[in-house]
This record gives C-alpha cells, sequence and structure tokens, in this order.
C-alpha cells in the first residue's frame, strides 16, 4: 500500500477530529456555562424570596436585622452577600462577604473582596402596598469558574492521548479503505504496461514492413506519393511506439511495487547527455540553448530515469519556444541540487498550471497536435521526482516563458 497516501489520510482524519473535538467541546462548555448562569440565577431569586419576609422595618428603612438574629440562632453559615438598599438606591446594611456596592442585575467584578466575580440580583422590598427599598444577593462565581476551568483542562490533558488513539484507529481504517483501490490501480497500472508492450509488437511488425517495402519500391523505383505514404506510416509507428514506451515509463514510476535502482551520481552525468541531445533540437528551431556551469555535487537517483526527466523539461521549453533562448541554471544548498530550466516561449496561462501534470493534458490542443506529443511529458516528470523525493515547481506568464525547477536530493 502507499504509505505516503495513507499518512496523509490519517493525518487528515485525526485533524479533522481534533477539530471536530474542540467544536464540540466549546459548544458543550457553552452550554454548561448557560445551565451554570441559570442555575445561580434561580438560586438567588430562591434565596431573595426566602429572605424578603425576615426583612422589617426601622426608621422607615429596611432592616436585616430580624432576619441575622434568626441565622445565628439557626448557626447558619452566610456565604452569600447580603444588602439591603433605601429607596435612593443607598446602602443601608450588608451581611456575609463584602459585595457589589450598588444594585446590578447580573455580574461584577469586586475587588475589596481579593478580585471576586459575583453574580448578581436584586428586587424591590413592599411594606404595606409601598415599595421601602431593595434587596440585593450576590454570590460568588469562583465555583462556577473553576468547574468550567477543569473541564477544559482535562479537554485539553485528554487531547494528545485521543490523538494517538484516533491516530492508531485511523490507520488501521484508511490501511483497510484504500487497500482496494491500490489493488485496483496496481492492476490498471500492470494493464498500462502489458498494454504497452503489446502495442509494441504490431508497432514492430509495422516498422519492419515498411523497411522492407521501401527496400523493394526502391529496386521499382515507384513514385513520390508511395514514399510519402511510408513516411506517413514510419511516423505514426513511430510515434505509436513512443506512446507505448511513456506508458511504460508513467506506469512504473508511479507503482509503489517497482523497485527503482538509486546510485549515488554526478550532477553533471545527468545534465551533459541532455544538453547534448537537446542541442540538435534547438539548432533545428534555432534557439540558444544555454548552460552554467554544472556545479560539482553528488545526488542520488536512477541516472537513465533522472535525464528522461530533465530531457522532457528541456524538450518542451525548446518545443513552446519559437524566438529567444532556453537557459539551465542550478541552486545548490544543504538538502537540494535544484535544476532551473527557463525559457522565453509562449508561457502557460495561470487557469491551466494546476493541471499541467495531468495525464493527457494539453494547454494549446491544437499545437500539441502540429508538433506531436500526447500530454505524458510532464505526467512522466512528475512522477519521477516524486519517486525521488524530490521537488518541482512551474511559474509562467503568457508570452514571457516558463520556469521549471527541478530539486534534486544531494547525496
Amino acid at each position: 500500500m502507499n504509505l505516503r497516501l495513507r499518512k496523509r489520510l490519517t493525518l487528515e482524519f485525526v485533524m479533522l477530529f481534533i477539530l471536530l473535538y474542540f467544536v464540540g467541546g466549546a459548544v458543550a462548555i457553552f452550554v454548561f456555562a448557560s445551565q451554570l448562569d441559570l442555575s445561580l440565577s434561580r438560586q438567588l431569586r430562591d434565596l431573595s424570596n426566602e429572605i424578603i419576609p425576615a426583612v422589617e422595618v426601622v426608621n422607615n428603612q429596611p432592616s436585616l436585622k430580624m432576619w441575622v438574629s434568626r441565622a445565628k440562632a439557626r448557626h447558619d453559615q452566610v456565604a452569600s452577600t447580603i444588602q439591603v438598599f433605601d429607596n435612593n438606591r443607598h446602602l443601608v446594611e450588608q451581611v456575609g462577604p463584602p459585595g457589589f456596592g450598588a444594585l446590578l442585575d447580573g455580574k461584577a467584578r469586586v475587588h475589596d473582596a481579593g478580585d471576586v466575580v459575583v453574580q448578581s440580583f436584586y428586587c424591590p422590598i413592599i411594606d404595606g402596598g409601598r415599595q421601602i427599598g431593595y434587596l440585593q444577593i450576590q454570590i460568588s462565581s469562583g465555583l462556577r469558574d473553576d468547574a468550567l476551568a477543569t473541564i477544559v483542562w482535562a479537554m485539553l490533558g485528554l487531547t494528545p492521548f485521543l490523538a494517538l488513539a484516533v491516530y492508531l484507529c485511523g490507520s488501521w481504517f484508511a490501511g483497510n479503505a484504500v487497500r482496494p483501490v491500490e489493488e485496483t490501480m496496481a492492476l490498471l497500472r500492470q494493464f498500462v504496461i502489458d498494454a504497452a508492450h503489446e502495442i509494441n509488437t504490431p508497432v514492430s511488425v509495422i516498422e519492419a514492413s515498411v523497411q522492407t517495402c521501401e527496400e523493394l519500391f526502391e529496386e521499382r523505383k515507384l513514385d513520390r506519393t508511395d514514399h510519402e505514404i511510408l513516411a506517413i506510416i514510419s511516423r505514426a509507428s513511430n510515434r505509436m511506439k513512443a506512446l507505448g514506451e511513456s506508458l511504460i515509463v508513467l506506469a512504473r514510476m508511479e507503482s509503489p511495487q517497482y523497485e527503482l535502482t538509486q546510485d549515488v551520481l554526478k550532477l553533471a552525468s545527468v545534465v551533459e547527455p541532455v544538453m547534448a541531445e537537446s542541442r540538435q533540437l534547438a539548432r533545428g528551431k534555432k534557439i540558444d540553448l544555454e548552460c552554467a556551469t554544472v556545479p560539482d555535487v553528488a545526488i542520488r537517483g536512477s541516472g537513465e530515469a533522472l535525464e528522461r526527466m530533465l530531457l522532457n523539461v528541456v524538450a518542451n521549453a525548446i518545443r513552446y519556444t519559437d524566438q529567444g533562448k532556453v537557459s539551465l541554471s542550478f541552486k545548490i544548498d544543504e538538502q537540494y541540487a535544484t535544476i532551473v530550466v527557463e525559457d522565453t516561449g509562449c508561457g502557460i496561462p495561470k487557469d491551466s498550471l494546476p493541471h499541467i501534470f495531468e495525464r493527457f493534458y494539453r494547454v494549446d490542443r491544437s499545437r500539441s497536435r502540429v508538433m506531436g506529443g500526447y500530454g505524458l511529458g510532464l505526467s512522466i516528470v512528475k512522477a519521477i521526482i516524486d519517486r525521488h523525493r524530490g521537488t518541482i515547481t512551474v511559474a509562467s506568464e503568457i508570452n514571457m516563458g516558463t520556469r521549471v525547477a527541478l530539486g534534486l536530493r544531494r547525496a
């Protein structure tokens, strides 16, 4: 199975789980906090309903002396802040811990009590059909906040363990889910290889027949039309042969089962043969082909595959450049030896850039038909660079040219 695909699917599964976990946790905490606030509000109302009957009037002002005496007699612990205000909203009496010194229906921070957040509720005090003041009760929200903090820290503490468990389960699930797809892709790759081999057999027969016919026709001095027909047949058979070879290379490079022998190579051993072959192509189109001095660095890979990859890129640059030049330059860092191929050709539209590595994709189909090719060149380039764990980037502007950077791992 493709381990890279399996890891990518597993990591995506873990990230999705963590996202849903925190979103669900945030919703749960919000609901829990709302319920705690509602519970505190109910507790404040119940307490106020209990205290109001015990409020007495002293000098036309509300007083808690009777309620305090009863509470002491019962040995009750007064954990809440209980306050009475007159009609002018001035604080008259306060029982319990320090609280917020003004009427408030909601939350407030009390600095005198050690920077404590309290939940406050007040209601009017009615005596004999007239209002004589207000009763206010405040409860610290410390227990509520501690409960929420405990839940948050518990969620954060469980996250790594849950992520590990989900990773293991996701890896197993991804393996089982992708295995049938991988088996199907393996069968498809094998079919492509077998089909390409089968194509080569009749092509070889056609080539041999064309060669025999040319020899016979030369003796009989056939007219020009016959030679043109043979030339057409020969070109078609060569294109079919090239197509079969490209399909075989692409299928092998994309197959995890195909063992690609990789050796330590000098960068020059890959670049120089490609330049020698490409100069003939450039000379035929009267294009300047320039190459900077090849750095003396070693890379790891398959020489044959890397030559094919670089040749495809350079040949593409020459093919789509009508005038100007194609140049090769190099960038070396600690990890990669990068080959940069630049041309002054027609360029690639922005909407086509994401698709150029797809099989049989051609930016300009009419132009491609004239120049030949099946749209497999860059697919092969991408498959080879991926097989070598390298990098490839493409930048292009219409009528300005294209820049392709091939990063190869240093040995």
